[in-house]
């Protein structure tokens, strides 16, 4: 019996394309098989094997076929139709841009332009300077607004740690925002309000400006006098003579950043006025002429080296000094010095410490009441009466 063949399902154009549109065409193995099958001629495209793995890869071109009834045929692909040695309807309208696939020049081409473009990409990467951040970094203390002179260096170490991440704190609002994390107290209150509003976007409001927020935190919880303090700091501050210049510098950049621009001619004034003479003097002799305040701490700094270099080298030869013979006749003009070194021990020796007298060398009361209880002389302190002591001198002129 005759097997009987189902007429094929009728597909339109529409439901063709959008069927092919779905299926995604690989294109690696296509230039795999480019690569795999050499060079060509130039201006000679090369071509697919019948019967290759690059013939179910490529897309599908359908014919339109139209049926007996006047609908839409079947498309079918043009591997199927050229076994008729007919040309499709496809094949013919397909312009040869498309028929033709691209040459193994153009790919190398392709590919080349990729690795520059990535080369580049690298390049311009790796030219940005790399970021410091440090993961041990000391968090701010907590500031309460009840100790004014603690305002500057809260406001000290929150710089330092956005100058250490400047990718993370580099808007005004992100160092606003993690400043306020460690206010607590007063200055807590003082900045809840402005927190409600954090929605707001006004560059001149307090959590969008960290200039601002600076100037208020010191307006409010700062010492109102600071700078006039700093000046009279200033004024009277006095580096001693075999003091160390770096420790004078400290204490003097330290009541500069206090006191704010004061005027280049005003600090060298003050930070001169302070130097011992030792300074002074070889500042006096100095060949060219100082017009800043820190080309005059650099020269200071000189200075002061070689001094204290000058006085280890004193010291260490001082130590080490040979010592000569100790004869008088090496030494002549020792001789008046060692005697009056003698004569001076002597007079020492002449005045002997008696405890139980007074200054005026006469017995204490204390000590005649116990010599008196206990029967001594109050003479000489032995075991017999005053009248029989043979040290007093009454007694002795009385004697036969």
């Amino acid at each position: 019996m005759p097997i009987e063949h189902s007429p094929p399902v009728r597909q339109t154009r529409s439901q063709a394309r959008a069927q092919a549109a779905l299926t995604p065409t690989p294109k690696v193995p296509q230039l795999r098989a480019q690569l795999d099958r050499g060079p060509h001629m130039e201006g000679e495209a090369p071509s697919i094997q019948e019967g290759s793995e690059d013939d179910d890869d490529e897309e599908e071109n359908y014919v339109e076929e139209e049926g007996s009834d006047g609908t839409e045929g079947v498309p079918a692909p043009v591997g199927a139709s050229q076994s008729t040695g007919e040309p499709t309807l496809a094949q013919s309208d397909q312009p040869a841009s498309h028929q033709s696939e691209p040459s193994l020049l153009d790919i190398m081409q392709q590919i080349t332009q990729i690795m520059a473009n990535l080369q580049a990409a690298s390049s311009s990467g790796s030219s940005r300077p790399p970021t410091f951040k440090s993961p041990s970094m000391k968090a701010p203390e907590c500031f309460d607004g009840t100790q004014p002179f603690k305002v500057r260096s809260f406001l000290q170490s929150c710089q330092l740690i956005f100058h250490n991440d400047p990718a993370n704190f580099s808007q005004d609002r992100k160092k606003v925002l993690y400043a306020t994390l460690f206010l607590i107290g007063r200055a807590e209150k003082w900045i809840e309000p402005y927190l409600y509003n954090h929605t707001n976007q006004d560059s001149n409001y307090l959590l969008n400006s960290w200039p601002l927020f600076e100037s208020q935190l010191f307006t409010l919880f700062g010492d109102p006098n600071e700078v006039r303090k700093a000046q009279g700091e200033l004024d009277s501050l006095r580096m001693k003579e075999g003091g160390n210049v770096s420790l004078y510098i400290a204490d003097v950049r330290s009541l500069v950043s206090r006191i704010g621009d004061w005027g280049e001619r005003a600090l060298i004034h003050h930070f001169r006025k302070g130097l011992p003479s030792r300074i002074l003097d070889q500042l006096a002799s100095h060949p060219s002429r100082i017009d800043s305040l820190q080309d005059l701490m650099d020269v200071n700094l000189e200075l002061d080296t070689r001094y204290h270099d000058m006085q280890k080298e004193k010291n260490h030869y001082q130590e080490n000094k040979p010592e000569g013979p100790r004869t008088s006749t090496s030494h002549p003009q020792n001789s008046s010095s060692s005697t009056h070194r003698k004569k001076k021990n002597f007079q020492k020796r002449d005045k002997p410490h008696f405890p139980w007298l007074n200054k005026d060398f006469k017995l204490l009361n204390s000590e005649k009441e116990r010599r008196i209880k206990e029967g001594l002389c109050t003479y000489c302190g032995g075991k017999h009466s005053l009248e029989s002591c043979i040290k007093r001198p009454q007694n002795k002129l009385t004697q036969p």
